[in-house]
């Protein structure tokens, strides 16, 4: 049942203004009142036994207007019947002196009769109205007992049978009218519609019957919207369920608030969870999770839970935006928090481009000469890489950025044991003995003059034998596909994100488009 009927009218404004008309005898004014009453709470009985009450004041009080004025008329009948007959009883007695008795006794006879049929007529008439009056204020039962009276009077009485008829079917749309009436308290819709139409075919405009019929499709259509809603959410369709429970939410606010929102939160939760499944790294799917996230958050803004999950989405979001523009110490901030709580977030891409990131602020402190600044910043990036132990060719291009940093600062010794450690990670050796005898005599000196203690010499030929390396790097051909974005490619294929935009002569890493034909180096 609609929240309407379960608040009371007593509270609303208008009640006590329709009470006060009815003190004073305002029986049209409190009409007024208590018709918006009735449209406002459509199923009190005692609201609408009330609007019948106003209704018969009213009437009452048109009717005894007339009343009064046939009253008047009828009075001055009397009153000429009287004289006449006192006239005629005159003349008759001024006959009788003169004529025969017997003559003025017929005619007393006659007026008396005639008196009595006018008085008769009159009381029926009057009863006629009393009849109709209480039929239109719907007092069913006291018009029946008026017109019982009326056939003990005069069954010849003309107006009987139409009235007697109309009468009839007003009690059989009452009947009918309680009948719905029931149907819709125990919210048996299709029954109360069916019992109204009936209603309708007779009477169009009887009581408030469209109010009750677009209550009843109001009702139907939310039922086949709650209906709807909940085969969803047991299907574990929870986008539809979503909707369907917003849909619920906006257009019928006030049924079932408190089910409804837990319904609608727990449709969120999952909706968002069930986007991450298998496509956490999709920037669309978390886009629109973080959107259901701060949706249920909405209902129940302190859940620790939804509020970590939420957080951490949008973390990663804005530190993929950051990523496009450059900002590195903005991506380095956010992503530390996310892996700090998730190491393998968004499937290992958070982490991935936390390590990027790094690469890329090493890089520009380099650039401006800030060497420490730029081995912290490589360093952190090895401790990244090694957490991955699939992700070879990270660790690799993170041992060569600490080696080229030290080797930037003179630190030569410290510079090749990172580059020999790079060299170890690429199989330097194995590449340059199949197919690379340059690579492999390079590697030989640099590794001759290290274990000479030449450490600033070896330190050229590593970084020559890494020139050469590079040059013959395995790649693999990747075709973009939609949604996809550089980090999480450099992720899925164990790569780095400077490794494919040198590889593919790409100078700004939020450029990359569907169907693109990029080279994706991978350790061989």
């Amino acid at each position: 049942m609609s929240a309407e009927g379960a608040q009371s009218y007593f509270q609303h404004p208008l009640y006590p203004l329709a009470m006060y008309h009815f003190q004073q005898g305002e029986w049209r004014a409190g009409l007024t009142a208590v018709e918006r009453l009735v449209q406002l709470f459509p199923l009190d009985q005692e609201l609408r036994s009330l609007r019948q009450e106003f209704n018969f004041r009213a009437r009452l009080d048109q009717f005894e207007i007339g009343d009064r004025a046939v009253e008047a008329r009828r009075r001055l009948r009397r009153l000429i019947v009287r004289v006449g007959a006192a006239s005629v009883i005159l003349v008759g007695a001024i006959l009788a002196a003169r004529t025969y008795s017997s003559w003025v006794g017929q005619q007393v006879t006659a007026a008396r009769q005639r008196v009595e049929r006018e008085i008769q007529a009159a009381t029926l008439s009057a009863k006629q109205r009393d009849v109709e009056a209480l039929m239109h204020a719907e007092r069913l039962t006291e018009a029946a007992s008026v017109l019982d009276e009326m056939i003990r009077l005069d069954p010849s009485f003309p107006s009987l049978e139409g009235l007697r008829l109309e009468l009839t079917g007003a009690m059989a749309l009452a009947d009918q009218y309680d009948q719905a009436m029931r149907l819709i308290e125990i919210d048996d819709w299709l029954g109360a519609q069916s019992v109204l139409q009936q209603i309708a075919a007779v009477q169009p405009n009887y009581r408030d019957i469209s109010l009750q019929m677009s209550y009843i499709e109001r009702q139907t259509l939310l039922g086949n919207l709650l209906t709807e809603a909940e085969s969803r959410f047991y299907e574990g369709a929870w986008q539809e369920a979503v909707l369907g429970f917003e849909t619920i939410r906006t257009l019928h606010p006030q049924e079932q608030p408190e089910y409804v929102e837990a319904r609608l939160f727990e449709s969120y939760v999952n909706a968002a969870r069930s986007l991450l499944i298998g496509q956490a790294d999709s920037l669309e799917a978390l886009q629109v999770a973080e959107t259901y996230f701060r949706k249920a958050l909405v209902l129940r803004p302190q859940d620790p839970e939804i509020k970590h999950e939420r957080e951490l989405a949008g973390l990663y979001l804005n530190s993929q935006d950051d990523f496009d523009q450059g900002q590195w110490s903005e991506v380095i901030t956010g992503l530390e928090i996310v892996i700090g709580a998730d190491p393998s977030y968004a499937q290992g891409t958070a982490r991935q481009t936390l390590y990027d990131a790094y690469v890329a602020r090493g890089d520009a402190e380099m650039s401006l000469h800030l060497y420490d600044g730029a081995l912290s910043d490589y360093d952190r990036a090895v401790t990244l890489a090694e957490q991955d132990p699939e992700a070879v060719l990270r660790l690799y291009e993170a041992q060569l950025k600490v080696g080229e940093a030290q080797g930037a600062k003179g630190s030569f010794e410290a510079a090749v044991l990172h580059y020999r450690a790079a060299a170890e990670l690429g199989n330097l050796r194995e590449r340059g003995a199949q197919d690379n005898p340059a690579l492999l005599s390079v590697l030989q000196d640099a590794e001759r003059y290290a274990a000479n203690g030449n450490f600033s010499v070896a330190y050229e030929r590593y970084r020559q034998a890494i020139r050469l390396a590079t040059a013959s790097q395995v790649k693999v051909i990747h075709v973009v596909q939609q949604g996809e974005y550089l980090t999480l490619l450099a992720s899925r294929y164990g790569s780095t994100v400077r490794a494919i935009a040198l590889a593919n002569g790409i100078e700004n890493y939020n450029l990359i488009f569907f169907g693109q034909q990029l080279l994706i180096p991978v350790m061989p």
